[in-house]
């Protein structure tokens, strides 16, 4: 299901902000300037070779005094008594003083304008962001708040030329030179009084060092401040899934190393949440990959209903940091009611061999949850051959390209296509996963259609989609308002108001806490569950709509057969997770040594455990309901007029 948009909390900006979008006369104003100059000269030069008497007419003056006398008007040397002059001459008088004046202020105010801007922030306080690190991912994040919100912003970037913020300046922000690590920079840029605070340099490390240090300053604030601060975020920010808005400066660190992030995410420093610094550790590449398989699930190309339809297959182009999270996700998500293993087949260069290795063994229960296999080739040389007898050997269902250069991703999803087709083979699904990690990506992604999730309609001849990773996924939407966890925030909802209505507490029930307090791990637990929501209800044939829409609402489960294959199967999403969390099977609990007794077949679970199951696929529909959403039957276009038509591949 696509989470509902919501708002930032603030009334938005017209996109005709956009400088694209200026005025004319904002666009063209020195080449005014300089036309009034010269007019201003023109005049001056007219109205005094009317006024002056010339050696030809006995007088004293040559045309070189005419200039003179027309330049000395921009400095106010002009003549104090000018009765009788025409009234081109008073308009040249007035008009070049004017002309330097206007000037000068212009040449004053580049000099001060950045001290003024970052002084009138004092006045804005909770109503700003501060955005360190102008990348990629920094610029998109700037700009989407630069366009999209009425809060201002300021960018942090050490390098004087960089393009991006210089870019973000023509939309508005406040631009400040300087290492973010600094922490007279950050008091600088007024970090203390920001809303949001995001840190988006090329460096993990110096992200963390740098939140350390937004954290210490934030200890200078006084208590008057805060409750100043508290009671205007409450005036101005809407309830977020229930929950009051946060009134604390929000630190968005982003972490791409899964070493780092795994170190960190359970650190007591990324546990902070007062009103004075909260921080939200943000992993992109995983955010990316969620993202991915929103919109462009395995199941949506094919779902395998029974052991006698060939399993899933899914085939990797590449092992980088993306494609490594794909392949979590696939092993979180892609199950279905034949309750075989997804199969997963990577294709990458041998220098990747290392990169495996430590791959499997960080995720040592990695084959309980999937049957991975890797082929070492260049997916740039691959010889036809090799193509032929890979697809010929277990057809592939869809293909995930994600190398690094993303000219690359294009030619190898292009070339393999191409090969296809020459050697008769039926179709196979291509998504390109673009990192637009630089300027020629702004060129080359042009013409590419936007996503969409009915994949029947894709040509036969070139079924390749494009998804822009960053264009799709850095926004306030995602990032900030964690639209991707919209339905993980229900869940937990959910489950807090069910254990606080039969007498819990947080005493009792460490979870029992709000969703934006919660640990990470717990968070990652609801997230899972809520992903594979949209690949129970496909399985069933439904599709979440709002809850307005003109389709009727539909039973769910529909039947008793559905409901035990259903719940089996978020059994096996369960043991997945827990597997790839790095559980193992123990006849006792123990979450310090990681054994969980109920990680064994469906068949060997006690009724009651299999009716927890069962519970988690009825409350789907309420859940649903809470987000203004409701379950319907799923057809072709969406459209009743079609008949009952599914929309995706089924087997």
């Amino acid at each position: 299901m696509t989470p509902p948009h919501r708002d930032t909390g603030y009334p938005k900006r017209d996109r005709q902000s956009d400088p694209e979008q200026a005025s004319l006369l904002a666009r063209h104003e020195w080449t005014l300037v300089g036309l009034l100059a010269v007019l201003a000269f023109a005049l001056g030069c007219f109205g005094y070779a009317q006024t002056m008497s010339f050696a030809a007419n006995g007088g004293p003056n040559t045309a070189w005094d005419v200039a003179y006398a027309s330049l000395r008007l921009f400095i106010f040397e002009g003549p104090e008594e000018t009765a009788g002059w025409p009234l081109y001459m008073q308009v040249a008088r007035a008009l070049a003083p004017m002309i330097v004046l206007y000037t000068a202020a212009k040449a004053v105010w580049n000099v001060v304008e950045e001290q003024v801007a970052l002084y009138a922030l004092l006045f804005r306080k909770r109503r700003f962001v501060v955005v360190c690190g102008i990348g990629e991912t920094g610029f998109r994040i700037a700009r989407d708040y630069c366009l999209n919100s009425s809060k201002r912003v300021v960018v942090v970037d050490n390098d004087p030329l960089n393009a991006l913020a210089a870019e973000l300046k023509n939309y508005g922000a406040i631009v400040v030179c300087g290492n973010a690590m600094d922490p007279l920079v950050l008091l600088k840029s007024q970090v203390i009084y920001a809303k949001e605070l995001f840190l988006c340099t090329s460096d993990d490390k110096a992200n963390i060092a740098i939140a350390k240090n937004a954290e210490r300053l934030t200890r200078r604030l006084k208590h008057t401040e805060v409750t100043s601060m508290e009671n205007i975020a409450r005036r101005l920010e809407p309830m977020v899934g229930g929950e009051p808005p946060d009134v604390s400066l929000r630190c968005f660190l982003c972490v791409d190393s899964p070493d780092i992030y795994e170190i960190f995410s359970v650190h007591s420093f990324f546990e902070i949440n007062s009103s004075r610094f909260a921080i939200r550790l943000f992993n992109r590449r995983e955010t990316i990959a969620r993202n991915i398989f929103r919109v462009c699930a395995p199941d949506l190309y094919y779902r395998p209903a029974t052991r006698g339809n060939d399993p899933m297959h899914i085939l990797f182009i590449g092992f980088e940091a993306l494609v490594r999270e794909m392949i979590l996700q696939a092993a979180l998500t892609a199950h279905y009611t034949d309750f075989r293993l997804p199969q997963i087949t990577v294709l990458c260069e041998s220098e990747n061999k290392n990169r495996v290795e430590r791959f499997r063994h960080r995720y040592p229960h990695l084959d309980q949850t999937i049957d991975l296999h890797f082929v070492y080739t260049d997916p740039m040389t691959i010889t036809p051959e090799t193509w032929y007898e890979m697809q010929t050997n277990t057809h592939f269902n869809v293909c995930y390209v994600a190398l690094q250069h993303d000219v690359e991703s294009i030619l190898s999803a292009r070339r393999l296509n191409r090969l296809r087709r020459h050697s008769g083979l039926q179709p196979l699904n291509f998504v390109v996963c673009l990192n637009q990690q630089n300027f020629l990506a702004e060129i080359i992604d042009d013409d590419f259609e936007p996503i969409i999730m009915n994949k029947i309609g894709l040509p036969a001849h070139e079924p390749i989609e494009y998804f822009e990773s960053l264009d799709e996924t850095i926004s306030i939407d995602i990032v900030v308002n964690e639209a991707l966890d919209a339905m993980a925030r229900t869940l937990h909802n959910a489950y807090l108001n069910t254990q606080l209505a039969g007498g819990g507490s947080s005493r009792s029930n460490a979870s029992i806490i709000p969703w934006s307090e919660l640990p990470a791990h717990k968070k990652k637990a609801n997230q899972h569950a809520a992903a594979h929501m949209d690949v129970k209800l496909r399985i069933a044939n439904c599709v979440a709509l709002p809850i307005d829409a003109k389709e009727t609402e539909a039973q769910f489960p529909p039947d008793d057969l559905m409901m035990e294959l259903l719940a089996q199967l978020e059994h096996r999403r369960w043991m997945a997770d827990k597997y790839l969390a790095g559980y193992s099977y123990g006849e006792v609990r123990d979450e310090d040594r990681m054994l969980h007794p109920d990680l064994i077949p469906w068949e060997e679970l006690t009724e009651a455990d299999k009716e927890k199951d069962r519970a988690n696929i009825r409350q789907i529909p309420h859940l649903l309901k809470l987000q203004d959403q409701k379950v319907c039957r799923m057809y072709k276009g969406l459209d009743t007029t079609e008949g009952p038509q599914p929309v995706f591949k089924q087997a």
